[in-house]
């Protein structure tokens, strides 16, 4: 639009939108860093995650965590169309389709997730708060609106490498209950604590 309204302009559009792809970018990774930070320090994740620095009191190893994390992903992305013979397709907005839907299954998972558990949060932790309409059929009716969704980016039928994206959430969920299996034999108080310290901050 600002090339054919005020070319002129158009510098100012591009700037802006560098700016703001910028911010967005820095409260990715800031907010990212603070969760990696924050299960570093409750043992959720190795404990040298949640150190920081002793100058700048700056959570700088979940920093080089998420970033290396980050890069790596780009990485293999890269690798899997260079192998894959797709070469022609690496650029930034197909590369945004495909992390975006690879991240949209998982983050359906976690919704799900949360919906489920709901009315079991509230009926063990907070029975006198418990309503069967707020706790019980309105995360149903969330788990129902998930579904659909949820269908969509994993009917079979897709194309590549959409076809094999609901392989990969699945193998991710089977490794975080084996992890999180593994972290409740090795501590059994850590699921009560967890949040405790965000909590007290």
């Amino acid at each position: 639009m600002a090339h054919n309204v005020l070319a002129g302009f158009a510098f100012f559009a591009y700037m802006a939108g560098l700016t703001s792809t910028l911010g967005v970018l820095i409260a990715a990774i800031n907010s990212q860093a603070r969760l990696i930070f924050n299960a570093g320090r409750e043992r959720l994740l190795p404990a040298w995650l949640g150190r920081v620095n002793p100058k700048h009191q700056t959570p700088v190893n979940a920093l080089y965590a998420f970033t290396g994390i980050a890069g790596f992903i780009i990485v293999v992305w890269l690798l899997g169309h260079l192998i894959g013979g797709d070469g022609g397709s690496m650029d930034p907005f197909n590369f945004f389709f495909e992390s975006s839907t690879m991240g949209t299954i998982l983050v359906l998972v976690v919704y799900a997730l949360a919906n489920a558990a709901l009315p079991f949060y509230y009926r063990r932790y907070r029975p006198q708060e418990f309503s069967v309409v707020k706790h019980v059929i309105l995360p149903f009716l969330g788990l129902v609106a998930i579904a659909v969704p949820v269908y969509y980016l994993t009917k079979p039928g897709q194309s590549q490498p959409y076809n094999w994206f609901p392989y990969a959430a699945l193998a991710i969920v089977v490794i975080a209950v084996i992890y999180s299996i593994f972290l409740s034999r090795r501590d059994p108080g850590l699921g009560d604590r967890v949040g405790s310290i965000i909590a007290d901050e």
